[in-house]
C-alpha cells in the first residue's frame, strides 16, 4: 500500500507525486496495477472549488469529477482541467440521489470527497432571514449531509485496494462556537453527540427562526453561520464513527476573494488547507477544524 507523504513536513511537490495513485480495485500491488485516486469535488466551477479541483488534479494527479449545478460552467471546467462534470444540485434530493447513481455506476469509487459547495445570502439581500433559513440549510447542511452519507460506502472500499479515504468539508470562522449560547455551545461540542441529536437540533433552529425566538433559544442570527457550525459537528460525528478507517476534517479557507466575496486571500491560497486534509497521512488528526492548514479552535 502506498502511504500518503505527510504534507506537514511541507513536502508539498512530492507529496503530491505520491499522493495521487492506489493499487487497482482487485488488482495486484506491484506498479502496472497502480491507478490514478478518485476525487469528488463539489461546487469546483469557480473560486476555492475550482482551486481545489485544479491542484488535486493538475498537481496530485488525481482523477477528478468536478461536480456543480451549472452545467456550462462545470462542463469547461472539467475541459480546463482535464476533469470530468457531473451535474449535482444539492438543494435537490432527486439531483443528489442521480448524481450517486450515476457516479457509482459510472466511476464506482471514491478516495476523497471535499464537500465545497454552499450558498451564502449577501447582507444586502432583500430577502427577510426567516426565509434565508430554510434555502441555507438545505444546501450547505442537509444536502451536503445527505451526499456524504451516500458516499461514505464507496469512501469505506478505498482502503480495501490501497487507499487512504479523506473526506473534507469546507466549512468557515463563522461556525464558532461563540455564536451560540452556553447551553447550546456545550451540547453541539458534546463528546457524545451523535447524528440524530445534531440533526434535532439544526430542526429547532429553523423552526425557532420560523417562531421568532431563535434569539431568546440562544441562536445567532446567521443561518450560514450555523450552517458552518452545524458542518463541523457533523463533521466531528462522522470522524468518530469511521474511526481510523479514514480522515475526516473541515476546514476555513480563510477570507478569500471570488466571484461573490471580496477578500484579501486569493482563492488558490484558500485551496490550499483542503489540500493538506486530502493528503494527510493515516496518523494525522481527524474530527479537528482546521484554519490557515493548522488545526484552531473552534
Amino acid at each position: 500500500k502506498l502511504k500518503r507523504s505527510c504534507f506537514i513536513a511541507w513536502d508539498f511537490f512530492s507529496a503530491c507525486a505520491r499522493a495521487g495513485v492506489v493499487r487497482a480495485p482487485g488488482g495486484s500491488p506491484d506498479m502496472a496495477a497502480l491507478v490514478p485516486q478518485v476525487a469528488i469535488v463539489t461546487g469546483a466551477s469557480k473560486g476555492v472549488g475550482y482551486h481545489i479541483a485544479h491542484q488535486l488534479s493538475k498537481l496530485c494527479g488525481m482523477e477528478v469529477i468536478v461536480a456543480c449545478r451549472d452545467p456550462a460552467r462545470g462542463q469547461l471546467t472539467a475541459e480546463a482541467l482535464g476533469a470530468t462534470y457531473m451535474h449535482l444540485d444539492l438543494s435537490s434530493d432527486e439531483s443528489i440521489d442521480e448524481f450517486v447513481a450515476r457516479f457509482t455506476k459510472e466511476v464506482g469509487r471514491l478516495d476523497v470527497l471535499i464537500n465545497n459547495a454552499g450558498i451564502m445570502f449577501q447582507a444586502s439581500a432583500l430577502t427577510p432571514f426567516e426565509q434565508q433559513t430554510g434555502p441555507t440549510l438545505r444546501v450547505n447542511f442537509w444536502g451536503t449531509v445527505r451526499l456524504t452519507d451516500a458516499l461514505l460506502p464507496l469512501l469505506r472500499r478505498s482502503a480495501t485496494y490501497g487507499g487512504d479515504p479523506r473526506l473534507v468539508t469546507m466549512a468557515s470562522s463563522a461556525g464558532r462556537l461563540a455564536q451560540l449560547s452556553p447551553e447550546l455551545q456545550e451540547r453541539f461540542a458534546s463528546p457524545t453527540l451523535d447524528r440524530n441529536t445534531l440533526f434535532q437540533l439544526v430542526s429547532k433552529f429553523q423552526v425557532d427562526v420560523a417562531n421568532g425566538r431563535h434569539r431568546r433559544e440562544g441562536w445567532s442570527s446567521s443561518s450560514y453561520a450555523i450552517s458552518k457550525l452545524a458542518l463541523i459537528a457533523y463533521t466531528r460525528v462522522v470522524a468518530w464513527e469511521e474511526g481510523a478507517l479514514m480522515r475526516v476534517n473541515a476546514c476555513c479557507p480563510g477570507n478569500c476573494n471570488t466571484e461573490s466575496h471580496v477578500g484579501p486571500r486569493p482563492p488558490e491560497t484558500g485551496a490550499r488547507c483542503a489540500l493538506k486534509l486530502a493528503m494527510l497521512p493515516d496518523d494525522a488528526p481527524t474530527g479537528e477544524f482546521w484554519k490557515d492548514e493548522r488545526v484552531c479552535v473552534w
